[in-house]
């Protein structure tokens, strides 16, 4: 049995065997929403590598950060060594062949856990842009198993009241060749208003937004006429591309002409409210993702569900909140035990 699912409209949602990430975005294919090329490695035939390498996990309830970083690098690496020579990299092989065989490709973790309702692994496993050749490809693939044990990992499952180490599954995808990228969120994250779409993008890939390292570009859209009711548009003195040498990314800087110019025209941004309220529709609540832009159009990277506003009236303000704060405020602390559920 071949440990590979194509993205595609054709393929099983099964989020235990796709992870988060994966069978979200096999949703997406599914609803006919534009989605990068790719496939998804499912777990099972890795697991094996873990075996020894769980039985002899630590508790972490009373560790130290620097303990859990210690215990997480000898994890790590014991997991990264048992993996090679793993049946699903022969299928991994063949898969990427399919790609191209020199294609560049994201390759992303997709843990069992992630972008739950009640749990988000968001940015505790590793995930690797631009990556080509099969032999980087293959690495990368087993560099994302082993991150089921990342520091960051551990951490949020000993803050989350002691959850599973779970499963991961690995996504593989063409790259986008971003000419912008951003997130989206289908309601105001300032007030949870349903009415709007809000859009926050970047030159480039989306990075540095999503680790927020730069202003983004900030429309505000009237979700039932499309109207653009708010521009803000940032000075973007920089941008992540890929590396000229072929591999990786680099920070550069923008042109001149593009640092005060919007990252989007307004027939992308039509584009992606369309493709956001779909989403929505689909998903049949609120939602909050991940795009890019390239000479093709719109390229729909993730989604997930908005869990701050959506459960509640849209009542009260969060003054000055972004969408990518409120997108990271949704998938790594509002669900937290224990936290106060206090949208600010």
């Amino acid at each position: 049995m071949t440990s590979i699912t194509w993205i595609s409209p054709e393929a099983p949602v099964d989020t235990a065997r796709l992870g988060g990430k994966g069978a979200g975005l096999v949703r997406l294919a599914v609803t006919g929403l534009p989605v990068p090329a790719g496939f998804v490695v499912a777990p099972e035939r890795f697991d094996g590598a873990l075996d020894d390498v769980i039985g002899t996990h630590p508790g972490s309830a009373a560790m130290s950060l620097a303990q859990l970083e210690t215990v997480s690098e000898r994890l790590r690496t014991a997991v990264f060594e048992r993996s090679a020579g793993r049946p699903a990299l022969d299928d991994v092989a063949a898969a990427y062949r399919r790609l191209g065989d020199d294609a560049p490709v994201a390759v992303r973790s997709s843990a069992s856990g992630e972008d739950a309702p009640d749990h988000s692994f968001a940015g505790e496993h590793d995930s690797y842009l631009w990556v080509r050749g099969l032999d980087d490809v293959l690495v990368a693939v087993r560099r994302c198993w082993a991150s089921l044990f990342t520091a960051r990992a551990l951490d949020y499952r000993r803050s989350a009241g002691g959850l599973p180490t779970g499963a991961m599954a690995v996504v593989v995808q063409r790259m986008v060749d971003a000419a912008a990228a951003g997130v989206f969120m289908t309601l105001n994250p300032s007030n949870g208003d349903r009415s709007k779409v809000v859009i926050e993008t970047v030159w480039g890939l989306g990075e540095p937004l999503v680790s927020g390292l730069v202003d983004p570009d900030r429309f505000v859209v009237d979700k039932v006429t499309g109207q653009i009711i708010h521009r803000h548009l940032a000075h973007k003195a920089t941008w992540a591309v890929r590396d000229p040498d072929g591999t990786g990314v680099v920070t550069d800087e923008v042109p001149a002409d593009r640092r005060d110019a919007p990252s989007l025209t307004d027939d992308q941004i039509a584009e992606i409210v369309a493709c956001a309220r779909r989403i929505e529709r689909a998903e049949g609540c609120p939602q909050d993702g991940e795009f890019a832009v390239d000479d093709a159009g719109v390229q729909v990277l993730q989604t997930r569900p908005e869990t701050v506003w959506s459960r509640r009236p849209p009542t009260g303000v969060t003054a000055g909140r972004s969408a990518m704060e409120q997108i990271l405020h949704t998938i790594t602390r509002a669900e937290a035990p224990g936290a106060p559920d206090d949208p600010t």
